[in-house]
């Protein structure tokens, strides 16, 4: 049975059976070296080790593409995905969206009112969508959600950019 030693940069290893040196933290640029062979070769060069390393390959491009196909569902899908849960970021354009779709609703509630107790209790959970909105806007903001009650503060929810990377109250929601 061969017995194979590595190396990485100035220590060597071994010897380890083939098996045991797949185990092992071999790279494909590892200097590995056997009874038989006149020096020292790169493990992606030797037969018996090649595979190991297109195997190795073909398993980080499948993860690639699995990361790929998760990031495009995620910002296929994220906008309102919790509309009436306080934590997280989201977007202007989810934000002014959510602008749009309060006072239509509202609006049209308004209209309704003449009177009628089920009209006024639909604008309760329009207000918590219309509040958790704005202060997840606030929070890719990087503030508290109490900001949106300063006056005009909507404005610069609207057009404001939001912090870059992920910040205290979560991940960016750009990314």
């Amino acid at each position: 049975m061969k017995e194979y030693y590595f190396s990485n940069g100035d220590e060597k290893f071994g010897p380890f059976s083939l098996d045991q040196l797949k185990r092992q933290n071999v790279s494909r640029d590892s200097l590995v070296w056997c009874e038989g062979m006149a020096d020292w070769t790169p493990a992606s060069e030797i037969k018996e080790l090649s595979s190991m390393f297109i195997d190795l390959s073909k398993k980080e491009a499948v993860h690639e593409v699995e990361i790929i196909e998760t990031a495009s569902e995620n910002s296929s899908s994220r906008m309102f995905q919790s509309p009436f849960s306080f934590k997280g970021r989201i977007r202007r354009t989810e934000y002014g969206i959510s602008l749009i779709i309060y006072y239509a609703l509202y609006g049209v509630l308004a209209a309704m009112m003449d009177g009628s107790d089920l009209a006024a209790l639909a604008i309760i959970p329009l207000f918590w969508f219309f509040l958790a909105q704005g202060a997840k806007r606030c929070h890719d903001r990087g503030n508290s959600g109490w900001y949106q009650i300063i006056p005009f503060y909507f404005l610069w929810l609207l057009f404001g950019e939001g912090d870059k990377g992920p910040n205290e109250y979560g991940a960016d929601p750009k990314s």
